[in-house]
Formats: C-alpha cells, structure tokens, sequence
C-alpha cells in the first residue's frame, strides 16, 4: 500500500510535530494512503555543525511509540551519514522515496528542504509531486509566542534546567526513564533513601533540583511525588560523573533492578555545594517539603 509520507527528526514529538502528525492521519485515511513518517536518528544539522550536536530528548524508540500512538502506521528510521549528505535531492525523491518508501504524496512544513545543498525544496516538490500525480501537501508552522515551536528550542531550555518552558512546548512534562542501580547508598545514610537511575546516554540531563511524578512498579500506581536531582553531588563527591537520584517521600520498598519513569513538573533550584553535610540535609528537607506543597 502506498503511503502518506512525512520526513523530520521529530525529537520530541512536542505540540508542533503532532499538529503535523494529526493532519498527516486525516489525508492518509481520507486519500486512501498509509501514514508512514521517515525519521531521522539525529538531527541531519549534526551531522554538518558537529559542534552543535547535543543530547535528544527521545530515543528512536521513545519517538516511534509516540508516533504510533498518534496514528502513523509506519517509521523508517535513517542515520544520516556521509553517504546520505551526498545524495542528490532528485535521486533521494526518486529512489528513496518513490521506490523504497512507495510514496503516495508528501506532508511537509513550509521550511522543508532535503538532499545535497537541500535543493529539494517546497517548490521543487510542489511541482515534481504534480508531475508524477501525488498528493503534497504543506503544514503551517505552529508558533509558540510568535516564535517557531521548535525541538532545539526546547533542547536550550532543558540544558538550561527550564523544565517548565519544554512542558509548554511539549504539551506534557519532560520525561526520562531508567533502570534502579545501586549506588553507594549515601542517602539512605543521611535519612533521605533515593534511587539511583541509570538513564540513556542519549538523553538530555536537566540540572537541578526539580519537583517530579514517579512511576513504576505495581507498588507506585497511580504514580507519586518526588524529588529528582541531577548533577555531580559537589558536597559529597568530587568527580565529574552526572548521577540521577529520585527520591519519593514515604516510599521505603526496594526499586533495585526495576524501571522508573520521571516527569519534570517544575525547577525547585539548581545544584550547589553546601559547606557541610548537615546543611545539606536540612536544604533536601526544604526541597522535599517544596515538592510537597
């Protein structure tokens, strides 16, 4: 079956991309054609501005879930590569998309643009897309403030700590999930037991101290109120290791060895080093009674 295709990194999956991704399910069913999203692993802007480059906020396979959950039918994920970035932008239509991905016509944003020296632009498709008697479509722009709602705009303000303008963005909280490791069990020492995630390395890594929901195991459903702290530990380590630590309030079952995810609700300070561990303790009571309230 011929599909309804549409390219991007969609990382993110934030309130644009579904405006794209709804419209994307409604002309696929009402022209008979498959909704098929061709995804890039890593924004192809990596590739040529490699000092760009940081951590995504989903994985390929966070990114494909939330693109079924929306309708899409099929994902073609594409690493970009050398050999990619040489393909002509005809060549790439032709073979790639014509052939391999058996288009049916194309949903795209008014900046799109594709192949070498991204020549492919709307124009171009508008007009070899009525050639060869597919549907082409663009979508608006969906603008947040009067500025293009974007997911390297919300990368910023994650690696910022902004937790509260990437759930604008977004539509809903940032998420990250992990697997319960163990640590050295400082926290359990000082009264305040945490959970120690090991996340993707892919994974953007907010720092801070953040109010957060916790979900899980049978023993948290329904989810519950945390405290999540992400950074160096400057009062009791020195070292340059990034660690996530998840603490919930009243929670005394053992997580070891089992799955959490952690939704970001808001910022409740950033990571400093206090000049005692008492202090530092009495600071964590603070933040737990802020996540609390």
């Amino acid at each position: 079956m011929k599909g309804l295709l549409t390219i991007g990194t969609f990382d993110g999956v934030h309130r644009g991309h579904r405006a794209l991704v709804r419209r994307l399910v409604a002309e696929a069913s009402r022209h008979r054609l498959l909704p098929h999203v061709v995804l890039f692993k890593r924004p192809p802007r990596f590739f040529f501005q490699p000092a760009a480059a940081t951590p995504l906020m989903t994985t390929v396979a966070e990114r494909t879930a939330l693109l079924r959950e929306l309708g899409v039918r099929r994902v073609t994920a594409l690493d970009f590569d050398a050999a990619w970035a040489r393909v002509p932008h005809e060549r790439f239509f032709r073979d790639f998309l014509l052939r391999r991905c058996r288009a049916g016509g194309l949903l795209v944003g008014p900046d799109f643009a594709f192949g070498k020296g991204r020549l492919g632009t709307t124009s171009w498709l508008r007009r070899v897309c009525s050639e060869e008697g597919l549907l082409f479509r663009i979508q608006p722009i969906v603008a947040e403030r009067a500025a293009k709602l974007s997911s390297s705009t919300i990368r910023r303000a994650l690696l910022a700590g902004d937790v509260a303008t990437a759930r604008r963005h977004l539509g809903r909280p940032y998420r990250l999930d992990g697997l319960v490791v163990r640590g050295r069990g400082l926290g359990g020492k000082i009264g305040v037991p945490t959970a120690n995630l090991e996340v993707s390395p892919e994974r953007i890594l907010p720092r801070g101290v953040f109010k957060v929901r916790v979900e899980g195991p049978a023993s948290l459903a329904g989810g519950c109120v945390g405290v999540c702290n992400i950074g160096t530990r400057p009062t009791v380590d020195r070292g340059p290791r990034v660690h996530v630590e998840v603490h919930i309030p009243g929670f005394s079952a053992s997580l070891y060895g089992r799955r959490l995810t952690v939704d970001f609700l808001r910022r409740l300070r950033g990571e400093r080093r206090f000049p005692t561990i008492r202090a530092l303790i009495a600071q964590i009571r603070r933040d737990i009674r802020a996540a609390r309230a």
